[in-house]
């Protein structure tokens, strides 16, 4: 479990105010992606229009029958962190620690279906967690979230 040293509460939808610029630009991205829609496609994701926030993004294959999430994507500057590329493993796979971390937010995208940014500073596991996140829901058909597109930089 995390303990909170200094943790402000997840930003939904209409006005995330986000303190890192990239993940402040791969919103604007989102958004002008979207346009009128809920959430764009995956197919309306350009990977060299994100060439500069690659090291940093995920993706996650949003699996329901039954309901799994899977790493689609993996970006390198995560592998260093985590030490290791979890491309293609499923998160119910990886440690109770990144589970624990991992879960909760993805249930709120999906709950929220927009999206969600949060900032976390603390203590987990004797390790200091600090970090900037921001989860982006995908949609082929425009309501059933496929894959969640994600950012995370370190503090």
């Amino acid at each position: 479990m995390v303990t909170p040293t200094d943790a402000r509460p997840t930003a939904i939808m209409s006005d995330p105010t986000i303190a890192h610029p990239k993940l402040a630009s791969l919103l604007a991205y989102w958004q002008q992606r979207r346009g009128s829609r809920t959430m764009p496609a995956r197919a309306d994701i350009e990977p060299a229009d994100l060439k500069t926030l690659l090291p940093n993004i995920f993706m996650v294959d949003v699996e329901y029958a039954p309901f799994r999430l899977r790493y689609r994507l993996i970006g390198s500057a995560l592998v260093d962190v985590l030490g290791h590329d979890i491309k293609g493993k499923y998160l119910d796979e990886m440690p109770l620690l990144f589970r624990t971390f991992a879960a909760g937010a993805y249930e709120e995208v999906l709950k929220v279906q927009g999206p969600c940014y949060k900032e976390v500073k603390g203590i987990a596991a004797y390790f200091r967690v600090a970090y900037k996140r921001l989860l982006l829901p995908l949609s082929t058909d425009g309501q059933t979230i496929n894959i969640i597109l994600g950012a995370i930089y370190r503090d």
